[in-house]
């Protein structure tokens, strides 16, 4: 028999979406499913919606608990449904959200085959505000995320790791485990996703990663992320997620001296939330004060090996400096110095990928490093053949050999990235030039 998969579903007022959500529900190709409605005190019609699909969710075969509640917010719709759930898995997706057919399926398939691994993530198809109709013939590749010095809590707190809890599926025995159910706290103005991923990262050595889109988010004007547009309630809401994540991390961060460093890290996030929403909303008047802010908070933070400025942040523009930041603390190693170093002066081919405005901001600092390309890729040539006065050619992979680097000056790098991999070239990042030019102004 097929083991049972409980889903904890927040509704409140969502009538005009729920329907699709249900209906992505009842096309699930596992059959032993029990969901829990959570009627968050909606006032819009979605419980009448609700009680309308119970009998198409009972035909299916599917349990279903609606829990009715007055208005406590999504963590508490959370609580008061994980207390009433009984199956081996469990898992959290939006009422507002599309799931692909095998979503429960294929996390479920793939916790059973690292039987040791007590959470799984899936891909999502994020902030779209159109149906998804996936191809029902995707094959998943299962990776398994090493969580060795706590890295992924690292990469959660700096927005480098899946931030919410629908793509993410687990087994229930892991809530007893962590005591997730009585740490929650329902009176708070933020999401629920740190309260289930914090305890989950900071105590688990591995995640299985499902590198597959699973999952269909889509953005509503009036979800808790996107309803945040005045500048008080911006800072409020970044300081409420920054004292809930100090409070979760006091229950499962022991040692001192390693809760202090993801307490410094939470702060610098604070600043980049407020900076991501303000560059959102257009409100330019009070970006200079909390980038001054953020340097502040990084260097007293003492967590880098070199001092930002504000000039640094001028030159480079924050978007560039503040993945630098992050870079540093999640992926530099020592290594990759080694191999900054290893390249100056380097008679083999150095390449840079990307003749934009990373590019056009960082050639002068590959200038000073020694670091100068051999040539240029990019996907769309200029009119002549020159990058500055470095030869512009398209990308040829096939053509790279272990004695070529590949330098990537471009943010979105995944598939360039993909196609390096069946290669035998280096790969640096245009993070590790910028944190050994900034180590050398220090």
């Amino acid at each position: 028999m097929q083991s049972k998969v409980s889903m904890v579903v927040p509704c409140y007022n969502k009538v005009r979406y729920i329907s699709d959500m249900l209906d992505s529900v009842i096309k699930q190709d596992w059959n032993n499913v029990e969901i829990v409605l959570v009627n968050d005190g909606s006032t819009d019609g979605t419980r009448e919606t609700i009680s309308k699909y119970k009998k198409k969710l009972e035909a299916r075969g599917y349990k279903v608990i609606i829990l009715d509640q007055e208005n406590q917010g999504v963590a508490g719709a959370i609580k008061n449904g994980l207390e009433l759930i009984s199956g081996e898995f469990v898992c959290f997706p939006d009422c507002d959200d599309l799931l692909h057919t095998e979503y429960v399926s294929a996390m479920v398939n793939a916790l059973k085959s690292f039987p040791e691994v007590n959470c799984v993530v899936c891909d999502v198809v994020g902030n779209g505000r159109v149906s998804w109709s996936p191809s029902e013939n995707e094959l998943s590749v299962v990776t398994l995320l090493q969580n060795e010095q706590r890295i992924l809590l690292k990469k959660f707190i700096l927005a480098s790791f899946f931030q919410s809890a629908c793509v993410m599926m687990m087994r229930t025995s892991l809530l007893s485990k962590l005591c997730i159910v009585q740490n929650f706290k329902t009176n708070v103005k933020t999401t629920q996703e740190q309260q289930i991923w914090l305890p989950i990262l900071a105590s688990e050595k591995a995640i299985i990663h499902l590198n597959r889109k699973l999952y269909t988010y889509i953005e509503r004007d009036m979800s808790i992320e996107t309803s945040v547009t005045d500048i008080n309630a911006i800072y409020d809401y970044a300081e409420d997620r920054y004292e809930l994540t100090q409070k979760i991390l006091n229950h499962y961060v022991s040692s001192t001296e390693n809760l202090n460093y993801f307490v410094e890290l939470s702060n610098i996030v604070k600043y980049l939330m407020i900076l991501a929403r303000i560059n959102k909303h257009g409100l330019e008047e009070y970006k200079q004060i909390n980038i001054e802010k953020y340097v502040k908070g990084v260097n007293e933070g003492g967590l880098l090996p070199f001092k930002l400025t504000t000039q640094i942040v001028d030159e480079f523009s924050f978007g560039m400096v503040s993945s630098a930041v992050n870079y540093y603390l999640t992926e530099y190693t020592p290594e990759k110095k080694k191999a900054v170093l290893f390249n100056r002066g380097k008679q083999n081919r150095l390449i840079a990928y990307g003749a934009g405005r990373i590019a056009n901001r960082l050639l002068p600092v590959c200038i000073k490093l020694d670091l100068v390309p051999n040539e240029v890729w990019d996907i769309k040539l200029c009119q002549d053949d020159h990058f500055y006065e470095i030869p512009l050619v398209k990308p040829k992979f096939e053509s790279l050999t272990m004695n070529d680097t590949v330098i990537l000056f471009i943010y979105d790098k995944k598939e360039v990235e993909q196609n390096l991999q069946k290669t035998e070239a280096s790969v640096l990042y245009y993070q590790d030039l910028l944190i050994e030019f900034f180590c050398k102004l220090n």
